[in-house]
């Protein structure tokens, strides 16, 4: 039986009943997949969930499986093959990370639109900054942040709808109006949603325009 990823349907889903699926034990301890995973692992950006299962601390890990990947769970405990378990994650965290997320795409349709290339995102806590090449023109700072900071709050006030879409074997992350974008990750339903944005950082370093903000979850 394939793996149901609930987190790619729900971000709003932080406990389910799951059967487990398989187990295992390496030298850093022992692992379990469960049928039903509501645990985003580390990537695209993303930081990783936190949460437990049946009530031992686990976390999420990507690994490679037929048509696309499976994830396991990092556990403080061995598991049986069969067993029901529940398992639940951090919802603060779950919701912050997709604050974040869902503003990444955001600041970064703008810039795009503004010319710009992307080259990398990351949506951690704290440090969240996406990148993108520079022409041989040196844009005005202050004014690129400005720009980039109206929009985003108009956005934000305009309370953009976020739907996910399968489109052949990519699944498309859709702010309604604004930006599509191949993702994995987690999101806010809608931009009103998100809360406290501002950017902290716009620079330039060795070519690299690196834009750092800050956004909370309603």
């Amino acid at each position: 039986m394939p793996q149901r990823h609930i987190y790619l349907q729900d971000t709003y889903h932080f406990t389910v009943e799951s059967r487990v699926a398989d187990a295992g034990t390496t030298d850093k301890g022992p692992w379990v997949e469960l049928e039903e995973n509501i645990f985003h692992p580390q990537g695209g950006g993303q930081p990783s969930d936190r949460g437990t299962v049946a009530e031992a601390q686990a976390h999420p890990f990507k690994v490679p499986g037929e048509g696309g990947h499976v994830v396991r769970l990092a556990s403080t405990r061995e598991f049986q093959v069969g067993e029901q378990v529940t398992s639940s994650i951090d919802p603060e965290l779950r919701r912050l990370h997709a604050a974040l997320h869902t503003c990444g795409h955001v600041v970064d349709g703008f810039i795009r639109a503004l010319g710009f290339s992307h080259k990398v995102s990351n949506h951690f806590p704290g440090q969240a900054r996406i990148e993108f090449e520079v022409g041989a023109e040196r844009p005005d700072l202050d004014q690129l942040a400005a720009k980039v900071e109206e929009r985003t709050r108009l956005a934000i006030e305009a309370d953009h709808k976020v739907s996910a879409t399968d489109r052949g074997d990519q699944r498309i992350v859709v702010i309604d109006g604004l930006t599509e974008d191949p993702c994995g990750g987690t999101h806010v339903a809608s931009l009103s949603q998100l809360t406290g944005f501002s950017l902290r950082s716009l620079k330039i370093k060795g070519g690299v325009l690196k834009v750092g903000y800050t956004v909370g979850h309603a």
